[in-house]
């Protein structure tokens, strides 16, 4: 890992429900499996949200991946999709990703690509000033409000000064909701909550980085990405995502709206039609600073 220090953490054991694997670290909130149907759909998010952005990052970090000699850290890795994206691009940069269960690839991978398994709740396990930017995306259903401004001044911490950050979220609930829509957004914001986990991180991250005082030119881009075929393919796709998502959350969600195992298949079901019909959209959003010199 290019001569980069890092402290070695037990391989967390995992536990079946229904079927799906889980990770088994109480520190941690992130609510969703860790099997190869997640490793699919992370994948197929991954090329959605590229293709709605036409980029993997949006921090303007291009002329250091082509000069070479940097370092770059992705936080949540998942099946280290982005850092292979772009370590085949970018070769003369060296990429890490970090995450808390071991679903990114193990022997094939660029040279320079490495990944560790870690609890980044323990902190970044890395020095001061190591990274030339440091990217996460997708975990607002991870991390309590405390661990937000913690993972953050952590991520501020070991990246580099006048390197950049950035954070890739969507919000969890779906806009020009229909009715089966609106039972679900209010089941999952109600679950989220009852974890300490915030539904709409995107309301409160432009606080989070400014109460680092160590950021400066602080950006918020926002792209809506539609759900189903009204939405051509990447609608289809998206549509593919969250219904494997709300399938993945059947555990929390079922039991808040009191449905049986037919009735909560027949709602995602029913989901499926009705987004078309009212022309259903997400909004991403991607966040993006540079840390003081």
């Amino acid at each position: 890992m290019d001569g980069i220090p890092i402290d070695e953490e037990l391989t967390p054991s995992h536990r079946i429900i229904n079927g799906r694997r889980f990770h088994t670290d109480e520190t941690v909130k992130y609510i969703f499996p860790n099997d190869d149907e997640e490793i699919e759909k992370l994948e197929l998010q991954y090329y959605l949200f590229k293709e709605y952005w036409r980029t993997c990052y949006t921090s303007p970090i291009t002329p250091m991946l082509t000069a070479g000699g940097g370092r770059v850290l992705d936080i949540g890795c998942g099946p280290g999709t982005w850092i292979m994206d772009l370590a085949s691009k970018y070769k003369s940069t060296t990429f890490i990703g970090i995450d808390i269960s071991p679903m990114f690839p193990q022997h094939v991978k660029p040279r320079n690509a490495s990944f560790v398994q870690y609890n980044i709740l323990n902190k970044i396990p890395f020095p001061n000033d190591t990274f030339d930017y440091v990217h996460q995306s997708l975990l607002s259903s991870a991390f309590t409000t405390s661990q937000w401004k913690e993972v953050i001044k952590e991520i501020v911490r070991v990246t580099k000064p006048g390197g950049w950050v950035e954070f890739l979220e969507y919000d969890y609930f779906v806009h020009n909701e229909g009715p089966i829509s609106q039972r679900i957004n209010a089941s999952t914001i109600s679950f989220f909550l009852s974890q300490g986990l915030i539904p709409n991180i995107s309301k409160h991250l432009p606080e989070i980085l400014q109460s680092t005082e160590q950021l400066m030119d602080i950006h918020c881009e926002i792209k809506s990405v539609p759900i189903g075929n009204w939405g051509g393919t990447l609608g289809s796709v998206a549509l593919e995502v969250i219904g494997i998502e709300i399938s993945a959350l059947r555990n929390n969600l079922q039991p808040l709206m009191g449905l049986s195992d037919q009735h909560y298949e027949a709602l995602i079901e029913g989901f499926v039609s009705e987004v078309n019909k009212y022309k259903s959209y997400i909004n991403t959003f991607r966040f993006y600073a540079q840390k003081v010199m």
